[in-house]
C-alpha cells in the first residue's frame, strides 16, 4: 500500500515561563502535505504561509479552523513542480520564491495580501548551461518600506566557493534598482533594517557583522560592504560564519555566533566629521547578551522577535527561550 508522508503546524501558546525557556503545548494541529515545512510567516492573526523546497505549492492556513484554505503554485515554463525557497510580505502583498522542480528556472510572484490572487511576477529566470547567478533561487525576502522595494537574496555553494546576491526589487516596474553580487566572504546569512537604513550579513568565512548604507547604494561601490569586526578575517579558510544567524528588529541588530548572541546598535556622535557624501560617520558598538550562565549553550538554529521579546531556538533542544528586553529601541 502507498504511504503519503504529511506534515503538521503545531499552533501553540505558552503555558509557563521559566527563566528563559517557555513551556509550550499544542492548541491546534494543521495537516499539510509537506513532508517538513521549510517557510512559515504569519500574515494575519488567524493565516500564515507555508512552504517546502522538496513539495510543490505555498499553502494559505487557516489557523482558527485548522485546515488548508489555499494552495498558491508557480507555473513555470516546464510545467513541474513549484517548490517554495521563501516567503516574505508587506501591509499589501505576500512574496512568494518558487523553485522550479527541474531546478532550472525560478521567480518570485507577488499576490495581493487580501484575496491572495497574483499581481505580478519579478526575477523570472530560466537558466541554460553553467550561468550559476541566475540559477540562485531567493531564499530571503525582506520588505523595506521607507524605500518601497523587497529585498531578495540567495547564495550557492559551488567548485569556486560560495557565491551570492542580493536585489531590491521595485515591485511597480518589477525592476531591479539595486545589486550586488557576492564573491569574497558570502553572507552566511542576511536581512535589512528599515529603521538604521541598512542591509546587513554576517560573512561566511569571517563570521564578522558587515553592514552597507541604503543612503549611499547609488555610489556606484564595487564592494559597499563595512565590517563592524575584525576585517582581516574576510579571507579566512574556517568558514567561522557557517550556521550563524542575523535578524533586525527595531533599532538593533542581533547576530548569533555558536551559543551567544551579539547585539549590535548604533552610536550617535555628533562630533563626528562627515563623509564626503555629506552624510555623517556611522558608528556601532556590540555587546554580549545575556549573563554569563546564559552563554555558551548549544547552536542557536533560529531567532524571532515579537513586542519586548526575542524567541530562540537551538539545535537538538525542543525548549524555546524567552529573551525579555529592557532596551529602549527594541
Amino acid at each position: 500500500m502507498a504511504t503519503t508522508s504529511f506534515g503538521t503546524l503545531h499552533v501553540a501558546h505558552g503555558s509557563k515561563i521559566t527563566s528563559f525557556d517557555w513551556a509550550l503545548r499544542i492548541k491546534s494541529t494543521i495537516l499539510t502535505q509537506f513532508t517538513a515545512i521549510d517557510s512559515l510567516l504569519a500574515i494575519k492573526p488567524t493565516l500564515a504561509a507555508a512552504g517546502a523546497t522538496d513539495f510543490s505549492g505555498m499553502q494559505i492556513l487557516d489557523l482558527e479552523k485548522g485546515f488548508v484554505r489555499e494552495t498558491l503554485c508557480w507555473e513555470n515554463v516546464t510545467q513541474s513542480s513549484s517548490t517554495v525557497q521563501a516567503i516574505g510580505s508587506s501591509p499589501d502583498f505576500l512574496f512568494t520564491s518558487f523553485e522550479s522542480g527541474r531546478r532550472n528556472s525560478n521567480s518570485i510572484m507577488v499576490y495581493d495580501l487580501q484575496s491572495f490572487s497574483p499581481v505580478t511576477e519579478i526575477a523570472h529566470c530560466e537558466i541554460y548551461g553553467a550561468d550559476l547567478d541566475s540559477a540562485i533561487p531567493a531564499t530571503k525576502l525582506k520588505w523595506v518600506e521607507s524605500y518601497n522595494v523587497v529585498m531578495a537574496s540567495g547564495s550557492h555553494s559551488g567548485p569556486s566557493g560560495m557565491l551570492g546576491n542580493v536585489k531590491l526589487w521595485d515591485i511597480r516596474s518589477g525592476n531591479v534598482i539595486w545589486e550586488l553580487k557576492e564573491r569574497v566572504d558570502c553572507f552566511s546569512d542576511i536581512t535589512v533594517s528599515d529603521s538604521l537604513s541598512a542591509i546587513f550579513k554576517v560573512g561566511v568565512n569571517s563570521g564578522e557583522v558587515f553592514y552597507t548604507d541604503l543612503r549611499k547604494l547609488g555610489d556606484g561601490d564595487s564592494n559597499p560592504w563595512i565590517c563592524l569586526g575584525d576585517k582581516r578575517k574576510m579571507l579566512n579558510v574556517k568558514k567561522e560564519g557557517v550556521g550563524c544567524k542575523i535578524e533586525s528588529y527595531g533599532n538593533q541588530l542581533f547576530c548569533s555566533k555558536g551559543g551567544d548572541v551579539e547585539l549590535w546598535s548604533e552610536v550617535a556622535m555628533n562630533s563626528f566629521k562627515k563623509s564626503e557624501d555629506g552624510l555623517p560617520n556611522r558608528v556601532f558598538k556590540r555587546n554580549l547578551m545575556g549573563r554569563a550562565k546564559d552563554m555558551g549553550g548549544s547552536r542557536i538554529t533560529n531567532l524571532a522577535f515579537g513586542g519586548s521579546k526575542m524567541f530562540v531556538t537551538r539545535k537538538d533542544q525542543q525548549s524555546v527561550e524567552v529573551w525579555q528586553s529592557s532596551v529602549r529601541g527594541l
